[in-house]
């Protein structure tokens, strides 16, 4: 089995699978998966990703230690992609669930390391092994107070031949006991200040409306949470919306400002979220309906209150967001057929 020398490089992302429940599990594998794309993306072609480790990616760069600069540019790169696309994806999150307000709290680390890798055939997969592989995953437990930093181990600065000037970065010196491996030495510093320097993705778009319409309500015999992910859940009104065909999308996700083209019988409506604000009490959500063939530009809202653990009272107007007023007769057509939405939405989950 040939060895071979290379930079073993570990971001680890922290902070999660205490914020949620087995029913969140899947929202959570979804959110981490968005993450680490935006990790792999990042990095390109400059490192091998050899393996995704549940929360953790293993990349590997094969040849001579690059310089202190270079792990610094790359893990600030990594850091800035990864921080940039969680902010996102919280700014532009309708999910009320643990899972998805957990994002807040997500974490980002990195192991830097350099030694002797082996690779090893398992059935299809192959596999890199050897004790530099064994001291990098040791070191993701280790006694820094803090859950965002860069760690480098003294072989890896030891193996440094380029002598570029590194990044203002405060490193600390320390080192780790581990069975038996013994002392591994090692500098770290700190992201706290490099998060505070986390560009700010551009805010969601703002939606306006040209007058207001008769707002309705309706109460509902089942959980709050439960008919609000039946509301948000654009591609499954097709289960339960009479007339509603399919719901076609570029992206499976829905989220503010996610496009969904909803197929009636006789017309088509893109619909797409605008706002979602949450309380103990309970949920108010935005979206836009748009219908060209009708010349309809409309926002629709939906505030659900709860009024006990298996009720809720749900109210729900529509705005006219066209600059030109929205004709009587037209009016009353879309709220006719709203309340009969409502009324399907009422019946699909009491049912």
């Amino acid at each position: 089995m040939a060895e071979t020398l290379a930079t073993i490089l570990i971001p680890d992302i922290s902070g999660f699978t205490e914020f949620i429940t087995t029913t969140e599990l899947e929202h959570g594998a979804h959110t981490i998966n968005l993450l680490i794309d935006a990790i792999v993306k990042e990095v390109g072609d400059e490192y091998e990703v050899t393996e995704i480790e549940g929360d953790a990616v293993l990349l590997i760069k094969k040849g001579p230690a690059p310089s202190q600069e270079e792990i610094e540019n790359i893990c600030l790169r990594i850091f800035n992609a990864f921080h940039f696309q969680r902010k996102f994806m919280q700014q532009h999150n309708i999910c009320p669930c643990g899972a998805c307000q957990a994002m807040i709290n997500l974490t980002l680390k990195f192991i830097a390391h350099h030694g002797p890798v082996a690779e090893i055939t398992v059935g299809r997969f192959v596999k890199q092994s050897g004790p530099a592989m064994i001291v990098a995953h040791r070191l993701l437990k280790n006694s820094i107070d803090n859950h965002e930093y860069l760690l480098v181990t003294e072989k890896l600065l030891q193996q440094v031949t380029n002598t570029s000037d590194p990044i203002e970065m405060e490193w600390v010196r320390s080192s780790e006991e581990y069975p038996s491996i013994g002392t591994v030495d090692y500098h770290f510093a700190l992201l706290n200040q490099a998060r505070k320097k986390v560009p700010e993705p551009p805010e969601p778009q703002q939606y306006f409306y040209n007058g207001t319409n008769t707002s309705q309500e309706l109460s509902i015999r089942a959980n709050l949470n439960d008919v609000y992910m039946t509301i948000w859940n654009i591609p499954g009104r097709a289960s339960w919306i009479s007339g509603l065909l399919r719901v076609e999308q570029d992206t499976p996700d829905v989220f503010i400002g996610s496009i969904h083209h909803c197929i009636f019988e006789k017309c088509r409506a893109t619909v797409s979220p605008l706002n979602m604000t949450f309380t103990d009490e309970g949920i108010m959500y935005a979206e836009r309906c748009e219908m060209p063939e009708l010349d309809l530009h409309l926002n629709l809202e939906i505030v659900c209150k709860r009024t006990g653990d298996k009720n809720c009272m749900v109210t729900w107007r529509f705005l006219n967001a066209s600059l030109k007023p929205l004709p009587e007769e037209t009016s009353l057509i879309f709220f006719d057929r709203m309340k009969m939405i409502m009324d399907e939405l009422k019946a699909w989950c009491e049912k």
